[in-house]
C-alpha cells in the first residue's frame, strides 16, 4: 500500500513539474518538416502542430520565419516543437516533444495512436490523439526568467540587478490611473481591431482575419479565440486552412472574397465555402 501511494505522488510530483516547465515558456518554434517527412509540411502535419499549440495557449513561429524581437535577443525563450514517428505495419504512432534551446526535453506526450489506412488521416489522427496529453497539463503562460541576458551597464552608472522600472516606485494613486489609461487603451485598440478589418459573411454569421507573422488568423466575429487559421504556402494567395476538424486550401479570389476547400469525408466529395467580403 505504501509503495502504491509512493508511486503515486512522484508521478503527480512529475506532472506538476512538468506543467510549471510548460507554463515558463511563451513562443513555441515549430519546423517546416519532420525527420521523418520526406516534403515540406507533408500531410499538412507541421500546419496542424502548429495549429494545436496555438488552441492549447502557445504562441508559435515557423523555423524560417522572422522571429519576435524578444526571441531575437533569447531565442532562449521558446520551445522547439519535434513530432517522433515509431509507426508499425497497421498502427500510426506519433509522440509530441518540446525541447528547449539546450536540446533538453521539457514535455513529451503520450504517443498518440490511430488505425486508420489513409496515412493523411491516420497521422492526423495520432497527432491530435498525442495533444490530448499537452491538453491535460493545463497550460497557463506565467513570464519567469529564462537563460536572461544581461544587460552591460552605462559608464558612470552603476549596474543592478533590479529591473529600471522597479527601482521607482510610482506613488499609489498615480500607479492606479496607468493601470486605467492602460485597460482603456487595450479595450480600444482590440474594438478597432474588428472595426478595421475587412469583415466576411457566410450563413449570415460575420468573420474577420488578424494577419500572423504566418499567415492568418481566422476569428467569428465576437468570439475571443481563432477557430481556423490561413498559413501561407510557397504558391502566391495561396494558404494552408486548418481548423479543429477540417484542412484544406484557401485563396482570395478577384472579388477579394475567401474561398474555402477541403475534402468532406462524410459527404466523400471536396466542399467549397466561400466567405463573401462586405464593403
Amino acid at each position: 500500500m505504501k509503495n502504491i501511494f509512493l508511486v503515486s505522488l512522484l508521478m503527480l510530483c512529475f506532472f506538476t513539474g512538468n506543467a510549471q516547465s510548460l507554463n515558463n515558456y511563451r513562443y513555441v518554434i515549430v519546423p517546416e518538416s519532420f525527420e521523418f517527412s520526406d516534403s515540406k509540411n507533408e500531410y499538412q502535419l507541421n500546419a496542424l502542430t502548429k495549429f494545436l499549440l496555438q488552441k492549447y495557449g502557445f504562441e508559435t513561429v515557423m523555423k524560417s520565419a522572422e522571429k519576435p524581437a524578444e526571441l531575437q535577443g533569447n531565442p532562449c525563450k521558446a520551445l522547439y516543437a519535434d513530432v517522433m514517428n515509431d509507426s508499425g505495419l497497421f498502427v500510426t504512432k506519433l509522440t509530441l516533444v518540446l525541447r528547449d534551446c539546450y536540446d533538453k526535453v521539457v514535455f513529451q506526450s503520450e504517443e498518440g495512436r490511430s488505425r486508420e489506412k489513409d496515412f493523411k488521416t491516420a497521422f492526423h489522427e495520432a497527432l491530435r490523439d498525442a495533444f490530448t496529453s499537452l491538453e491535460e497539463q493545463g497550460y497557463d503562460y506565467s513570464e519567469a526568467v529564462i537563460t536572461a541576458t544581461p544587460v552591460p551597464a552605462v559608464e558612470g552608472e552603476v549596474a543592478s540587478d533590479t529591473p529600471q522600472k522597479e527601482q521607482k516606485a510610482l506613488p499609489e494613486e498615480q500607479e492606479d490611473a496607468e493601470v486605467e489609461v492602460v485597460e482603456v487603451v487595450e479595450e480600444e485598440a482590440a474594438e478597432n481591431a474588428v472595426s478595421n478589418s475587412n469583415i466576411y459573411v457566410l450563413d449570415n454569421a460575420e468573420y474577420y482575419l488578424e494577419e500572423t507573422a504566418d499567415g492568418y488568423a481566422f476569428y467569428q466575429k465576437g468570439m475571443a479565440e481563432p477557430f481556423a487559421a490561413l498559413i501561407k504556402s510557397e504558391k502566391e494567395n495561396s494558404f494552408i486552412y486548418s481548423s479543429i476538424n477540417k484542412q484544406g486550401l484557401a485563396y482570395f479570389d478577384e472579388g477579394g472574397d475567401l474561398v474555402v476547400e477541403f475534402f468532406d469525408r462524410n459527404k466523400n466529395k471536396t466542399v467549397k465555402a466561400v466567405y463573401t467580403l462586405q464593403d
